[in-house]
């Protein structure tokens, strides 16, 4: 990744970045699969079995495993939509044409192959991470049903499918996401504020005097109402794009 910002950053154009999106909605037409993009949330439950519920622990692992991808991303981005034209962007929207668009550019032939093997890594990394929620989940779900060789039939059962789905549809990656987006948001973020609202003031009065005080985020009712209308916003989105009210990125 430095070997890559290496040698495109001295190249970004200002103008590129300042440009403004050459389709209207596209800004917020991004906002589902970006939000998907960094829905680390199904790996929560299995986060938490690793260090055995410490809170200071979870708390470092959260902000730091969300600010690592996220000044990454913003760097690529940076770099990526400096150097080349939403015109060339929009002219061919595969990943070898960017690579072929970023290697003319900077006139490094051998940057397509960094960058090839960069976007790979990528998605390796990115399937793994997903899946062990997933993985985690089917194992607990099935685990009275798969008799021997569990874990190799939960693997099974978790990997194969998407595998197939991005080897013989691969241009559905995008599309996927989008509709990702609509289970990610109740997952993430709808279903944990109710939880949320169910635990903090329906049973509230219900909790024991004397009960030791457990840990508990900072906003209040006004927090939970920002969240669970961020999570609405989300899926009135993607429903937009699928009615084709917003342009589709996919």
């Amino acid at each position: 990744m430095v070997i890559v910002l290496s040698f495109l950053a001295p190249n970004i154009t200002s103008q590129y970045l300042m440009s403004m999106p050459l389709q209207q909605g596209l800004v917020v037409a991004a906002i589902p699969v970006v939000f998907t993009s960094f829905g680390f949330h199904g790996s929560i439950p299995s986060i938490v079995r690793y260090l055995d519920g410490d809170v200071r622990s979870l708390r470092k692992v959260m902000i730091i495993g969300s600010a690592l991808p996220l000044v990454i991303y913003v760097f690529w981005q940076s770099v990526t939509l400096g150097v080349v034209s939403q015109e060339q962007l929009l002219s061919d929207t595969s990943l070898g044409a960017l690579l072929v668009s970023l290697s003319q550019t900077v006139q490094q032939s051998n940057l397509s192959v960094i960058v090839g093997v960069f976007a790979d890594l990528a998605l390796l990394t990115s399937f793994i991470g997903v899946s062990l929620g997933l993985f985690e989940f089917m194992g607990d779900s099935l685990s009275k049903k798969l008799g021997k060789a569990k874990r190799v039939k939960t693997a099974a059962i978790t990997f194969l499918p998407p595998l197939g789905f991005a080897l013989f549809y691969p241009q559905g990656f995008i599309m996927a996401l989008g509709y990702a987006a609509i289970a990610l948001s109740v997952l993430a973020i709808l279903l944990p504020t109710v939880m949320v609202y169910k635990v903090r003031y329906t049973n509230f009065s219900a909790k024991p005097q004397g009960t030791e005080a457990t840990y508990q985020v900072l906003g209040g009712s006004k927090a939970l109402f920002l969240a669970g209308s961020v999570g609405v916003f989300i899926i009135a989105t993607q429903i937009l794009i699928s009615v084709g009210l917003l342009p589709s990125l996919g």
